[in-house]
């Protein structure tokens, strides 16, 4: 049985989050319907201060080297979370809380912290995802008509790989996430497709180079946005596959066991595992 059927047969196990992660994902980057019942009659939490006010990122990868940049731009963590809720119920339920949002957390110090962050290339290197998603959803839902991801497109291309592979092509992956719209948008077709493909090749020297340390998770979200972008790695892409096969052993679905050894871990069950399988099956290695 693939993973991509296991997940679908046992999607009822799967927490409320993951399921919305897992069916959204599907919906979005597959074009089905299998799950539109299931996302209809279960639109997320709208409790947007409850979602601002949760800032507990001990759990995010690499967290001693980005905890002292959650630090440095307090509250973050939450307010990224706020402002992915509030895109999801835009585009996915049609239903518009940006002024709720704005209540909570005015436009200016919206603005103040984008652009903060938008100049201070260490923070967007190693916080990487929450710093790209802050930028580009507040772009994208409160425009003031800056092409920020050419900006961040450029930044990429110039800068020189750091020390940790793993920020690096979460940095380099969120930039291509963020240009599909979170994989609703064909990023073949994307005015930036040349920058994304020129950060997705420097992203795969990263990956080939540390292919025996670099975390798995982000192996295969590079997978996935070369991919959408209509890049073939043939190389880098069996590599990575046979490192996936080595994750079933005693399991029906993929184990991110270089993040975590213990196999009572979290990462090990169905539900802690979801977020790298939901990548495996998109990336197409489950075929």
């Amino acid at each position: 049985m693939s993973v991509r059927d296991y997940y679908f047969k046992h999607f009822d196990e799967l927490s409320p989050e993951k399921k919305f992660h897992f069916a959204i994902r599907m919906k979005n980057f597959f074009k089905i319907s299998d799950f539109d019942e299931y996302l209809m009659n279960n639109q997320p939490n709208n409790n947007l201060k409850e979602i601002i006010d949760d800032n507990d990122y001990s759990r995010v990868s690499n967290y001693e080297a980005r905890k002292p940049f959650f630090e440095k731009y307090v509250g973050i963590y939450g307010v990224e979370a706020a402002l992915f809720r509030v895109h999801h119920l835009l585009k996915e339920y049609n239903t518009d809380v940006r002024n709720d949002f704005l209540k909570l957390y005015p436009q200016e110090k919206l603005y103040a912290i984008a652009d903060k962050l938008l100049g201070d290339k260490e923070a967007l290197r190693v916080l990487s995802t929450w710093a790209i998603n802050v930028i580009y959803l507040t772009e994208e839902l409160f425009p003031r008509n800056i092409d920020v991801m050419r900006q961040l497109f450029d930044y990429a291309i110039d800068m020189d790989n750091s020390i940790d592979a793993t920020t690096d092509i979460y940095f380099y992956t969120h930039l291509a996430l963020c240009e599909s719209d979170y994989y609703k948008k064909d990023l073949s077709k994307s005015k930036n497709i040349e920058r994304v493909k020129t950060v997705l090749s420097k992203c795969e020297k990263v990956v080939k180079d540390n292919i025996d340390t670099v975390s798995l998770d982000a192996a295969i979200e590079f997978l996935v946005c070369a991919k959408m972008a209509g890049m073939k790695f043939k190389e880098t892409e069996k590599k990575i596959d046979d490192l996936c096969n080595r994750c079933f052993e005693n399991y029906p679905y993929i184990v991110n066991y270089r993040r975590d050894g213990n196999p009572n871990s979290r990462l090990y069950t169905l539900n802690g595992a979801e977020h790298i399988n939901t990548l495996y099956i998109m990336s197409g290695l489950d075929n």
